[in-house]
């Protein structure tokens, strides 16, 4: 860390790029190195909870169109060596 990097309250004096007042965590590698990375705040996830299935119902149309995948998908398969 430079000395012109820090005020003369002795805080880390961070480039315009980052907002002010922006969380950072700090931490220290030895004596004389710490890292100082900017706190990005964690996106919310959406869950979507889905029933517990044990079978699907025979469907024809579906089981066509399951077929034409499962070809579309294993020309591109390298062949299976043992």
């Amino acid at each position: 860390m430079n000395a012109t990097m820090i005020d003369d309250r002795r805080r880390l004096v961070m480039p315009p790029e980052l907002p002010a007042r922006s969380p950072v965590t700090v931490q220290q590698i030895d004596d004389d190195t710490w890292i100082v990375k900017r706190a990005r705040p964690i996106k919310a996830r959406m869950v979507m909870l889905l029933p517990d299935v044990k079978e699907l119902p025979d469907d024809a149309e579906w089981e066509k169109v399951e077929a034409r995948m499962a070809r579309h998908f294993s020309r591109n398969l390298p062949p299976f060596e043992e």
